[in-house]
């Protein structure tokens, strides 16, 4: 007979819970197709004996809440990086069409229309892979289309543990892009290290 949230000690449930949200987190749980979060679920009801139920709307009903931000926030999100940007004298470029046309880049960053110097996607921390190849295609696809190099920046907003902020500076040092965050908490501690909005308006 499978157990339901209340069959659990309070220290059993807590580790379940951490347990199962950060296998969510590891598999890029927002990018996983229904068939793949399907696969996940047997799997936890089967080594943790909870029903389906359970895990559904017990545990991972409160994901999104444990990441931080919904996906619904990234347009204020990326209305307040833009206001940011403006008040710092810098030109910005919103959802800028690609040469292919059919993929949009967030914020495009320069000196004016014909001199870009910076591509940035804006990014869930859950989902920072899929932000980090997506920038790497915009810079590929601005040179193929300008034949003029911009750098990559990498925006992450949500939660996210310290371990895998870790993973993700040094996997952007490896590609050569630039880490920068808003609103983002690692460890439950607001992160201001890679602040856009302290970086940006720091002055020397």
């Amino acid at each position: 007979m499978t157990r339901t949230l209340s069959d659990l000690t309070e220290i059993e449930k807590n580790s379940i819970i951490k347990s199962v949200h950060s296998e969510a987190e590891l598999a890029e749980w927002s990018l996983l197709s229904n068939t793949r979060k399907s696969l996940l679920y047997r799997g936890w009801e089967n080594r943790f004996n909870l029903s389906h139920a359970t895990l559904k709307d017990g545990i991972m009903k409160g994901f999104d809440a444990f990441q931080g931000i919904p996906k619904k926030a990234e347009a204020e999100i990326q209305k307040e990086i833009v206001n940011i940007i403006k008040l710092n004298g810098i030109y910005v470029i919103e959802q800028a069409s690609m040469w292919s046309g059919k993929e949009r880049a967030d914020l495009l960053l320069g000196f004016n229309h014909n001199f870009l110097t910076h591509v940035i996607e804006i990014e869930r921390a859950d989902s920072w892979s899929e932000g980090l190849r997506q920038v790497l295609w915009y810079q590929a696809a601005i040179f193929k289309s300008t034949r003029r190099h911009v750098l990559p920046l990498l925006l992450l907003f949500g939660n996210m543990t310290s371990e895998k902020f870790q993973q993700v500076i040094d996997t952007c040092n490896h590609q050569h892009v630039t880490l920068v965050s808003h609103r983002l908490i690692v460890d439950r501690n607001l992160e201001s290290s890679y602040s856009i909005n302290i970086l940006i308006s720091k002055s020397y």
